[in-house]
């Protein structure tokens, strides 16, 4: 497992779990949708409300949304002034011994008297015959004091980073997160998936 070259990401693989990360911050522009208006339990899309899908969920005015990238320059982009440009995967394929990420993204947690926030998020990565491959639980999403204006999208502090090797098997992985809203007593779901060829 190579990993020397990204500080600061927790990698995943049937063989080690290594480094953490520390990356924050805002944006008020979600890649076609935002958590906002009457309805705010939902996101929404062009002005209207957007259903929940398996990587994007939101309750009690509180969303989460989950996206695979090899793209490791979005999280250094994230920073920077202007919208960073999330690139997801061609074609859902991944690939093999190129790292990687997982870009998490909140919206409105809740936050206490002190006005605090309190998100972490656990995630099993499962083989294409649905053994895990890899897992870690208390990923930081956000803690502490948040001085985020509301319905503004926030990154993860913490990623996961994986690299598919040589030996590992070819097909259908999939990245299971549950996010956590400690504030607000909210757990999201969240899902995607991967391919990798022969």
């Amino acid at each position: 497992m190579r990993h020397g070259s990204y500080r600061n990401t927790l990698f995943l693989s049937a063989l080690a779990l290594t480094m953490k990360i520390t990356i924050c911050f805002l944006v008020a522009v979600l890649f076609g949708a935002s958590l906002h208006g009457e309805d705010s339990t939902a996101w929404r899309k062009d002005g209207k409300p957007a259903a929940d899908t398996s990587n994007m969920k939101s309750k009690k005015g509180f969303g989460a949304q989950l996206y695979l990238t090899q793209n490791a320059q979005f999280f250094d982009d994230w920073n920077k002034p202007g919208t960073p440009n999330l690139t997801e995967l061609k074609n859902n394929r991944v690939r093999r011994k190129a790292p990687l990420f997982s870009a998490i993204l909140f919206v409105d947690p809740g936050t206490d008297s002190k006005g605090s926030v309190d998100v972490t998020y656990d995630i099993v990565i499962r083989k294409p015959d649905g053994s895990i491959y890899g897992e870690q639980q208390d990923f930081v999403g956000l803690k502490g004091r948040s001085v985020v204006p509301a319905h503004s999208l926030q990154l993860a502090k913490e990623r996961m980073g994986i690299q598919i090797d040589s030996q590992d098997p070819s097909g259908t992985y999939t990245v299971e997160i549950t996010v956590h809203d400690h504030i607000k007593k909210v757990e999201l779901p969240l899902k995607a998936t991967f391919e990798v060829a022969k």
